[in-house]
Formats: C-alpha cells, sequence, structure tokens
C-alpha cells in the first residue's frame, strides 16, 4: 500500500543501485553488447543508440515504456524485472485454477443449450 502521509513515494536505495546492473547482465545473455545488439535494441525501443550503450554497460536502466518493450521481447529483462520485484510466482498454480474456471464455464454453457 502506498503511504498516505507522504507527498514523495520512496524507493529502497538498493533497488536503485542494482536495477541498472541487473538489467544489463539480463541484456548481454541475450543479445551481447556488439554495436549490431546496440543497433537492434535502439530500433526495438525507439532508444538512442547512447541510451541503449547506457543500458548494456550498467550506467542507467531503462525507463519504464522502454522496459515494457524490452520485457515484451526479452524473457531475460522480463525475469530479471520480476526478480527484482519479488513478484516470481510458480506458474503451476495459476494453470491449474484457470483450467478450473474454464471447465466451470463449459459447464455452465453446455447446461445452457
Amino acid at each position: 500500500m502506498l503511504p498516505k502521509n507522504s507527498k514523495k513515494l520512496r524507493s529502497g536505495p538498493e533497488i536503485c543501485a542494482e536495477y541498472p546492473a541487473v538489467i544489463a547482465l539480463a541484456l548481454a545473455r541475450e543479445v551481447g553488447d556488439s554495436k549490431h545488439a546496440v543497433k537492434r535494441l535502439a530500433r526495438l525501443t525507439g532508444a538512442s543508440e547512447r541510451t541503449v550503450q547506457n543500458w548494456l554497460t550498467g550506467v542507467r536502466g531503462p525507463s519504464g515504456p522502454h522496459l515494457i518493450t524490452l520485457s515484451m521481447y526479452s524473457t531475460a529483462v522480463h525475469w530479471a524485472y520480476l526478480s527484482l520485484s519479488e513478484r516470481i510466482e510458480d506458474p503451476t498454480p495459476n494453470a491449474s485454477a484457470l483450467v478450473g474456471l474454464l471447465k466451470e464455464a463449459l459447464g455452465l454453457l453446455t447446461n445452457q443449450t
């Protein structure tokens, strides 16, 4: 829950310090750090090549829209973001719940006709 008595959101300094390095490692794992990789990521995200170089070296991390675009195309970036947010969950229970809901929906649909 967001704090109600403060006008500024507080972020943990340890997450802010880790973020660029974690994203840089994830990008390096998937695309490397060649000029070709820089150009490819720049075209993909719409960011400048200098900005992409900063991401790959860990100087800066991608902003929100760039992070979303990167996580759409990069599994490593997606999992890096989830690990930083500490929201990694086992997908199996969600799949089981979905199957149950689908069975229930099919039962309702077949009983209506």
